[in-house]
């Protein structure tokens, strides 16, 4: 806002020039941004924040310079005008919506003469940013000016039935307002009318039709309180539309300046000679606004401040500012009633008092102090930690982490159930950010194409991020790790990506979080022609089968739990072909998507899974068990580890062999099995001893042979 320094002097006394004026009206929290020179002076170039619209004004920064120099402020003060009078039998005002307009004031004028304002008028007008138009304009603007008040002056002749109400718009109207452009409503607007039409958008601009002109000789001039909300709402859906009226009414301003303002114009008008005064005043105002009273506990302010404020001098900055302050004793400190104006509607809570009366009083008499107390060391939280260490394993794997927007359009990759819990947003600013994301793998699924839309078409890369699903009506909160393979990435070592390598990542995760217990479940539909390995041919109606998510291959897919109480830490597997198919990759695509919140617990769970380090050698053994190929690994591993062999350490897969010689639906796993002690060397006797136990679990359970030697 532009503030000439010649102009705001009329309202408070104070020495200095506009540079310390500048300095000391920053330092109190209002910002002065520049000085400028004008045919009249300086100009204060003040940045005025959106909650302080009492200080688009020049009474207003008045009022903040008057506090800060301890000044009184000689504040413009009106012939009072008096309710009804000649003007109540020449106008009528109703207002239909008393939410969105609590009050309206109109005045009269009589044998109008248009013609230019006075000099000093125009100049002080030109100074602060606006063009002089006529004598009658001028005065509505500069009353808005020095007063923050927002008038609007009707030619009174236009009106029909020479009255005003105050309604929401109907369906189809339409106004041409003062810029020339004609404009469509809507009911959610409020509009100024006459009996028959609209003749101005409520605290936003007039209409043409009833505009004052050279040959209007009858005003009625408009002061009114509108909600800030629908003056906003108005002027946002009106797109182009910029008013002066509009950027303060959107800031609130202060209701029961109306009728002042409202005075001071019939006095400008009067003193200018441009028309005669019609005696009283139509002030619709059935509800009046009351003032706000907040306590301020003296002592709290000084805990706020870090400096100690006695009550006198809290209570004389509150009052500075406008302020009604009563003191009442509390024990041995004072607590102040403060009586808020209503050109403050920023100040609610006793935490604003606070702040009015530091900026007052002065920030810089605060006095530099070294903080005491204890300190702690600083540290992340035990979940950051943990998908810390999800976020490292996955780094160690090759894989690179990726930040997506937890805003996203609806997916090719959503699946029905993901289409109804979808949580969506009211006001979305466009298709693109409609909705809250209910998994990570869409996400991903678009930064492998926009990779491959530049030719990187081999990719590894993962993602730890909330996701957000309703669930009995209310938005339920996650926090998901997801990964995606295609080709020949960094970890492939050469080859594309398949299943055994997701699998393989998973592993890994999971022996680091230690979760030696959580294995890679096929889904039980098809537990009986898919391996856990996915080394096994799936037939030709695989895709037909079902899958523990929809979008996966429901033969090349798996559930990560733990076998004891199977809890769903996640699911694993390539992209379903009938979604790959519209991809620009010709290698299959590997996902998998867990439950940060549900591995964590399952750690907890398992607990920290520590063993002393044997100094004794191990000592390696193979098998190679032949089985049906539809076997899932799962039980040969279950079939080995129930041998109960107390020295064998660690169990891995070493070759799988189909193909002839072996006869058809037979496959050869080459196990490759470590035995250790932790207290001695094994003799040859007890590894061939738990080897024979090991050998007889897989012939009984997984119906294995063996080749003879």
């Amino acid at each position: 806002m532009r503030v000439p320094f010649e102009w705001v002097k009329q309202y408070v006394d104070v020495e200095g020039s506009a540079d310390e004026i500048g300095r000391r009206l920053t330092m109190g929290g209002l910002e002065v941004e520049g000085i400028e020179d004008s045919a009249i002076g300086p100009v204060l170039d003040v940045y005025v924040t959106p909650n302080r619209g009492d200080c688009l004004s020049m009474t207003g920064v008045a009022r903040e310079i008057a506090a800060l120099f301890g000044q009184s402020l000689k504040a413009p003060a009106p012939s009072p005008s008096t309710d009804g009078g000649e003007a109540a039998s020449l106008t009528r005002v109703e207002i239909e919506d008393l939410r969105l307009c609590p009050r309206y004031a109109a005045r009269l004028v009589r044998n109008v003469k248009v013609g230019p304002s006075p000099e000093w008028m125009q100049r002080r007008l030109e100074a602060a940013g606006m063009r002089p138009i006529g004598n009658v304009v001028d005065v509505t603007n500069y009353v808005m000016l020095e007063m923050g008040q927002p008038l609007h002056a009707f030619d009174l002749a236009l009106l029909r039935e020479r009255r005003i109400v105050v309604r929401r718009a109907r369906p189809g109207e339409r106004i041409t307002t003062l810029d020339g452009a004609e404009r469509e409503l809507s009911p959610e607007m409020l509009v100024i009318a006459d009996a028959e039409r609209p003749v101005a958008v409520a605290g936003v601009m007039g209409g043409a039709d009833s505009e004052v002109s050279d040959g209007t000789t009858e005003l009625l001039l408009e002061s009114a309180h509108f909600d800030a909300l629908s003056v906003r709402r108005t002027k946002r859906a009106l797109e182009g539309i910029k008013s002066e009226s509009a950027y303060r009414f959107e800031r609130v301003v202060d209701p029961n300046g109306v009728r002042r303002a409202l005075d001071r114009a019939c006095d400008l008008l009067a003193a200018l000679g441009a028309g005669e005064i019609v005696d009283g005043v139509v002030d619709v105002y059935p509800h009046p606004i009351q003032e706000r009273v907040v306590s301020l506990r003296v002592p709290r302010a000084a805990e706020l401040l870090g400096m100690d404020v006695p009550s006198h001098v809290a209570a004389d900055c509150l009052r500075a500012l406008g302020f009604d302050v009563r003191t009442e004793p509390h024990g041995a400190t004072d607590v102040l009633q403060v009586h808020v104006p209503t050109f403050r509607a920023d100040v609610n809570i006793e935490e604003d008092l606070v702040e009015e009366v530091g900026r007052i009083y002065g920030y810089e008499n605060i006095p530099e102090t070294l903080p005491y107390g204890d300190t702690t060391p600083g540290g992340d939280s035990a979940e950051g930690i943990f998908q810390g260490q999800i976020r490292s394993v996955l780094t160690r794997c090759g894989l690179q982490e990726v930040v997506t927007h937890s805003l996203t359009a609806p997916s090719f990759f959503d699946s029905a159930a993901d289409a109804s819990g979808r949580v969506a947003i009211r006001n979305a600013l466009s298709a693109e950010v409609s909705g809250l994301r209910h998994s990570l793998l869409p996400s991903l699924l678009d930064v492998a194409q926009s990779n491959a839309a530049r030719g990187r078409n081999a990719l590894g890369i993962f993602e730890i991020g909330r996701v957000w699903r309703m669930v009995d009506g209310e938005p339920d909160e996650r926090i998901h790790a997801a990964a995606l393979l295609v080709g020949a990435w960094a970890g492939s070592r050469g080859g594309a990506a398949d299943f055994a390598q997701a699998r393989g990542i998973l592993e890994r995760l999971c022996a680091e979080l230690g979760l030696t217990d959580a294995r890679l479940y096929p889904p039980a539909s098809v537990a009986n022609i898919v391996n856990a390995l996915g080394a096994t041919e799936a037939g030709p109606d695989e895709t037909q089968l079902p899958s523990p998510q929809p979008n996966l291959h429901p033969g090349r897919c798996a559930i990560l739990g733990v076998e004891d109480t199977l809890p769903d830490l996640g699911v694993a597997g390539e992209l379903h072909p009938r979604l790959a198919v519209n991809l620009p990759f010709r290698d299959p695509i590997l996902l998998f998507e867990l439950s940060v919140e549900a591995l964590r617990r399952a750690a907890e769970a398992e607990g920290p899974g520590y063993a002393p380090v044997s100094r004794f050698p191990a000592v390696l053994r193979d098998l190679a068990p032949r089985v049906a190929s539809s076997l899932p690994y799962l039980e040969i591993e279950r079939a080995v580890r129930g041998a109960e062999a107390a020295s064998l350490e660690e169990l891995r897969v070493a070759d799988i062999f189909t193909g002839p010689p072996l006869p058809e639906g037979i496959k050869s796993i080459t196990l490759s099995l470590t035995f250790r002690a932790v207290d001695h060397a094994l003799s040859e006797t007890e590894v061939n001893g738990a080897l024979a136990r090991i050998v007889r679990e897989l012939e009984e359970r997984c119906a294995a042979t063996f080749a003879q030697a």
